[in-house]
């Protein structure tokens, strides 16, 4: 209880109603004209007209990357590279949200359907079938078919081998068999496209990142005497990740001494799992650690850089799914509000002697604790260690005199 009391006062602290100083999306001053409010889930504001519109917390936050792994980068001026998707197809289809790729399987089938249903028509019109209705000595290219909404019919079922047995064709009329040929042929080679399309999609492994859990906020705390950046990773499912490895990075504005301007530079931040290096095993829930010291990027910042300060910390989880073979990816970001200062994860693990093996409880997995009060950088407590050491070093050389 106290560990959320906590948290909520960090929250309330840190949190301010539209404030976007920490977003690493600084070159973006567009106003909104209405209120937008973030508690963690969709909200819908509604104008005085009653139209409503959805509203994503992601908004909010102006990141680089969103909170589940997708990306907020918008890629403008490719009209002159649009026949770069039609060279890779098959990926673009892949690419698609669902509501458009079955959009398009749905079209190429009705497509299909469609012109071999003329090309049927064309050979029963010219062969004169639909003039002799009911003639009896008329030899019929199609049989049972006297209308078009009937060709269309018979087309569906050829190519499906439906088959009702009301409308066959005429094996003694010239065209008959190269064009059912071509379209069984042409259908199933369809068929075997969409079908793999639709496993391809299904089967993406990003969707297996829905699974692995990232803390909503980082911890900075000190730790075997060094300044330490913290977050918690844990995976809802028992057939873990095999070969897992975490990588982070801090994307913040960078000039070089030539003066060349980068308004997203990346910077590496490494983080490791205990004493496993980048090595991560998610049988439980995992508290990775990055230690700020000379070589981080978050080596000179402070709690009270947070409202000046733009970054934004972002991690990756990589591993190969244990069910497939293939190769996942969960990600998520940090910002600078997102950091809590001073505190630690609580323990969410506990030897259950009911059960004899341990347990995870993860309605913990959130809960932090304020353990220090901390008010600067790394680089700054390291130079104070310094003239610590360097006053024993007086004290030391003066007794021995």
């Amino acid at each position: 209880m106290a560990d959320k009391i906590a948290l909520s006062n960090y929250k309330a602290h840190t949190t301010d109603k539209e404030d976007n100083s920490d977003s690493l999306l600084f070159l973006s001053h567009e106003k909104l004209s209405y209120e937008r409010r973030y508690s963690g889930d969709w909200k819908q504001h509604c104008w005085p007209l009653n139209a409503c519109q959805t509203i994503d917390p992601e908004e909010k936050r102006k990141a680089l990357v969103k909170k589940n792994g997708g990306y907020r980068v918008f890629l403008a001026g490719l009209s002159e590279y649009r026949k770069k998707y039609i060279t890779d197809l098959y990926f673009t289809l892949v690419d698609l949200d669902w509501k458009y790729a079955l959009t398009i399987i749905f079209l190429i089938y009705l497509v299909s359907f469609l012109l071999f249903a003329a090309f049927w028509w064309m050979m029963a019109y010219y062969n004169g079938d639909f003039e002799n209705v009911g003639n009896d000595k008329h030899e019929f290219c199609l049989e049972g078919v006297s209308s078009f909404p009937g060709v269309i019919l018979f087309s569906l079922e050829t190519q499906t081998t439906i088959g009702y047995g009301v409308a066959y064709p005429n094996a003694m009329c010239g065209p008959t068999i190269p064009l059912m040929y071509l379209q069984v042929v042409l259908g199933f080679l369809i068929e075997t496209l969409m079908l793999g399309l639709i496993v391809v999609k299904i089967a993406r492994p990003k969707y297996r990142a829905n699974t692995i859990l990232f803390s909503k906020y980082a911890t900075i705390n000190q730790e075997n005497g060094q300044l330490v950046l913290q977050i918690r990773v844990g995976d809802l499912r028992k057939s873990h990740l095999v070969d897992a490895t975490i990588t982070g990075m801090v994307i913040r504005k960078y000039t070089t001494p030539e003066g060349a301007y980068y308004p997203l530079y990346q910077f590496r931040c490494d983080f490791s799992a205990n004493e496993m290096g980048d090595q991560v095993f998610l049988l439980w829930p995992i508290i990775l650690t990055h230690v700020i010291d000379k070589s981080s990027p978050l080596y000179n910042f402070k709690p009270a850089d947070l409202s000046t300060e733009k970054f934004e910390l972002i991690v990756y989880l990589t591993g190969t799914v244990e069910s497939t073979g293939e190769t996942c990816q969960a990600r998520s970001s940090y910002l600078p509000k997102e950091i809590m200062w001073g505190y630690r994860f609580e323990r969410i693990e506990e030897y259950n002697r009911g059960r004899r093996r341990w347990q995870i409880d993860f309605t913990g997995f959130e809960d932090v604790l304020h353990c220090q009060n901390i008010s600067h950088s790394a680089r700054e407590l390291d130079e104070r260690k310094k003239v610590g050491k360097s006053k024993e070093n007086e004290l030391c050389s003066g007794n021995t005199s």
